[in-house]
C-alpha cells in the first residue's frame, strides 16, 4: 500500500467514528481527519468511509495445472480453503484429439491471500508427494490413506494454532459469493475417507502431517512468514471440501 493510500485509510477510519463514540471523540476524530486531508492535499468530501480498502478487495487468480489432477492437489486445496482465507475452484480439463483444455485452479480472496495460497498450493503438493516417496515404512502400500492421514494431521496442527476471532463470517461469505459469480456451475467436492482397513498408512500419514512446516517462499519473506506461522482464521467449510467444475 502506498503512502497516499495509507493516509486515505486513516482518514476513512477517523470518519467512521461518526457511527459511535462520545461527542468529544467524534469531534476530535473529524478534526484530525480534516487536518490529514489538508496536509496531504486530499479533498475530504471525496473520501467515502464505507469504501472497501484496496488491500481487502476480493479478487481471483487463475493458474493452469500442467498435469493431471493429482490427489495431492485436492488435499492441498482443502488445507488452503480451511486455513488460509481463500476459496478454491478446481476445473477439470478436457483431453480429446480435437480439443485440449488443461486443468485449472482458481484462487479467490484478497490479492495478498491469493499470492500466499498459490505458493503453499505448490509447496504442499510437492511435500505430500515427497513424504509418500520417502516414507520410513516401505511396507505401507495405501498411498491414498497415507495422504488422507497427512491432510488430517496437518489440519489438526493448524487448527490448534488458529486464533479464534469474531467477524469472520462476512469475509468468508464475500469470497463464496464472488466464487459463485465467476464459477456459477461449481459444486462442492467431498474428499471421501479412505478404506478403514488401511489404518497403518493413515496413521503414518497423520504423523507426517503433524511434522509438516509451511515455510515462506515469497520475496516479502518476513511478512509472509508471520502470516503463515500464525494463519489468520477463515470461515471453514465442511472439512475437506472445495469447489469443483
Amino acid at each position: 500500500m502506498s503512502d497516499h493510500d495509507s493516509i486515505i485509510e486513516k482518514i476513512k477510519k477517523l470518519l467512521r467514528m461518526k457511527r459511535g463514540g462520545t461527542a468529544g471523540e467524534i469531534e476530535n476524530a473529524l478534526a484530525l481527519a480534516a487536518k490529514l486531508a489538508r496536509e496531504h492535499g486530499i479533498d475530504l468530501n471525496s473520501v467515502d468511509p464505507n469504501e472497501e480498502s484496496k488491500s481487502q478487495r476480493i479478487t481471483h487468480v487463475e493458474d493452469v495445472l500442467k498435469c493431471r489432477l493429482p490427489l495431492e492437489a485436492r488435499f492441498a486445496a482443502a488445507i488452503l480453503v480451511n486455513f488460509f482465507n481463500v476459496e478454491i475452484c478446481i476445473q477439470r480439463g478436457v483431453c480429446h484429439r480435437l480439443i485440449k483444455i488443461p486443468n485449472k485452479v482458481t484462487f479467490v480472496g484478497t490479492a495478498w491471500d491469493c499470492e500466499i495460497a498459490r505458493y503453499i498450493f505448490v509447496f504442499l503438493q510437492r511435500h505430500f508427494r515427497w513424504s509418500w516417496n520417502h516414507r520410513q515404512n516401505r511396507r505401507l502400500k495405501n498411498r491414498e490413506a497415507f495422504l488422507h492421514g497427512m491432510f488430517l494431521g496437518l489440519a489438526a496442527k493448524l487448527e490448534s494454532q488458529r486464533p479464534h476471532e469474531a467477524g469472520l463470517i462476512l469475509a468468508g461469505n464475500a469470497r463464496k459469493d464472488y466464487l459463485a459469480k465467476i464459477k456459477p456451475n461449481a459444486t462442492d467436492l467431498n474428499l471421501a475417507a479412505d478404506d478403514s482397513s488401511a489404518m497403518a498408512s493413515k496413521y503414518a500419514g497423520m504423523l507426517a502431517g503433524r511434522d509438516t512446516e509451511i515455510r515462506s517462499g515469497l520475496d516479502t519473506a518476513a511478512k509472509t512468514a508471520a502470516a503463515i506461522a500464525a494463519p489468520r482464521p477463515a470461515l471453514p467449510p465442511s472439512a475437506g471440501q472445495l469447489a469443483l467444475i
